[in-house]
This record gives C-alpha cells, sequence and structure tokens, in this order.
C-alpha cells in the first residue's frame, strides 16, 4: 500500500491481542465475574480480525522477502503456521460467543483460546527469526540515507566532553 510494508506494524496486535484474550476467558471460566463476561470474545474477535491483516499484509512482502534471499522452506513455515492459528483464533472466537449465553462448554471455548494464542506466539516466533536470523526485511546500502556532513562520530562527542 503506497509502497509501505504494513506487516511489521501490523503483527503485534493480533499476538497481543489473542494472548490477553485467552487469559481474559482463564480468567472467566475460573472466577466466572460478570464484569469480566465479555471481554474475551470483543478480545479474540479482535485479534481475529487483526491476524487477517496481518495474513495477507505478510502475502503482500512474500515476494520481497524472497527477493532477499530469505529460504523458501522458512517462509512457508511462517506462512502455514500462520494459517493455523488463524483458524485456531476464528474456532476460539465463535466458540468464546457460543458459551457466553449458556455457560456450558466454557472450558472447551478457554482450552481452544490458550491453544490459539500459544500458535499465534509460535507464528510471531518463526516471523521474528525469518527478519532476525534470515534477514527477512532488511534496507539495502543504496536505500539508506546517507550520513550528512553535519553530523559528528559518536566517538568525537566523547572525547570532546
Amino acid at each position: 500500500m503506497f509502497g509501505l510494508d504494513l506487516h511489521p506494524a501490523v503483527v503485534h496486535f493480533p499476538i497481543a491481542l489473542a494472548v490477553v484474550g485467552a487469559l481474559m476467558e482463564l480468567i472467566y471460566m475460573l472466577l466466572q465475574r460478570s464484569w469480566v463476561r465479555w471481554f474475551g470474545p470483543v478480545l479474540l474477535t479482535l485479534a481475529l480480525a487483526g491476524s487477517g491483516v496481518a495474513y495477507f499484509s505478510g502475502n503482500a512482502v512474500h515476494d520481497k522477502a524472497v527477493d532477499q534471499g530469505v529460504p523458501h522452506a522458512a517462509i512457508e513455515k511462517h506462512e502455514q503456521t500462520c494459517l493455523w492459528a488463524l483458524g485456531a483464533i476464528g474456532l476460539a472466537t465463535l466458540l468464546s460467543w457460543a458459551v457466553r449465553t449458556s455457560g456450558r462448554g466454557l472450558w472447551l471455548s478457554t482450552l481452544v483460546a490458550i491453544a490459539a494464542a500459544g500458535l499465534t506466539v509460535y507464528t510471531g516466533y518463526l516471523g521474528g527469526e525469518l527478519v532476525y536470523r534470515h534477514g527477512a526485511g532488511r534496507v539495502k546500502a543504496a536505500a539508506r540515507a546517507a550520513p550528512s556532513s553535519q553530523t559528528v562520530p559518536r566517538a568525537a562527542r566523547r572525547g570532546a566532553r
């Protein structure tokens, strides 16, 4: 979109929302307090929406990662795990909304939400490996801003004190 790679900016939201949503599911299952009743379903719904955005923004930068020499197997593993996490978050979201009216099956909803959060965190770990181990998203030397002639090297600043 307009030359911007949105993937690094959006991937953190579904991770955080899935983990906190699963935590809220667990808290509601254990405490059954009315004030925490809707936190799980709402957070998991937001995590599902964020995961969809993260998936499609990741597809948009797929070719860029391949061009940078990132191993195809690592990219595919990240993408496949993302699809599993997306499906798990979808199931967790549906179950979370479904069990709120009757209260039956809350343990299953919580278990699926925890599994979905775990898969989402693992997907994030694999994405981090793409960046830090394989160099996905790196900026080429020609694209970096040239240092200004006004800039004083760090070592020179320390010696001037």
